[in-house]
């Protein structure tokens, strides 16, 4: 990986540092298997800076689309990625804010280290995937009235199949 793709966390100042790409499947290798195919297209802007209180700010903007397998009918369908994540980097534990304090509309992250930026852009698409897929528009067909009455024996129609003997 180029190492021009980690946000080294001493190196955030006022100017941000900006990382723009479109993710291929091979720098995604734990997202594959949650993809149908690999037919998707997954655009990423991350930017790093210091905002007005001092604190080291990751955002990370994500659009395109993945396909997934839709777990009750079982057919792929094209799902729409689009994320806008916020990180507050802290260097120690000490740091991180109280839970009850912390806002919905950012998240923290301890950095001791360098982040890898198609790291966090894999980590914001999975956490974005449902658990459970499913292919949109399947509630309208599940809510069909039933080929048989309510009542009615699933096999009333071989009833009717059946030869009457001579």
């Amino acid at each position: 990986m180029p190492h021009d793709l980690f946000i080294h966390p001493e190196r955030i100042s006022d100017k941000p540092l900006v990382f723009e790409g479109t993710a291929r499947l091979e720098d995604l290798p734990r997202l594959e298997e949650s993809l149908a195919n690999d037919d998707f297209e997954l655009r990423y802007k991350v930017t790093a800076r210091l905002d007005r209180q001092g604190r080291k700010v990751v955002s990370c903007i994500i659009e395109g689309f993945v396909f997934l397998t839709c777990q009750t009918s079982l057919e792929d369908f094209r799902h729409g990625v689009s994320i806008d994540d916020r990180l507050v980097l802290v260097d120690t534990e000490a740091e991180l804010p109280p839970i009850e304090e912390e806002s919905d509309a950012e998240d923290y992250l301890v950095a001791d280290g360098p982040l890898d930026i198609l790291g966090l852009v894999e980590d914001a698409v999975l956490l974005s995937l449902p658990m459970v897929p499913r292919k949109p528009g399947l509630e309208e067909r599940e809510a069909e009235p039933p080929l048989r009455a309510a009542g009615e024996s699933p096999f009333a129609a071989l009833a009717s199949l059946r030869k009457r003997p001579k």
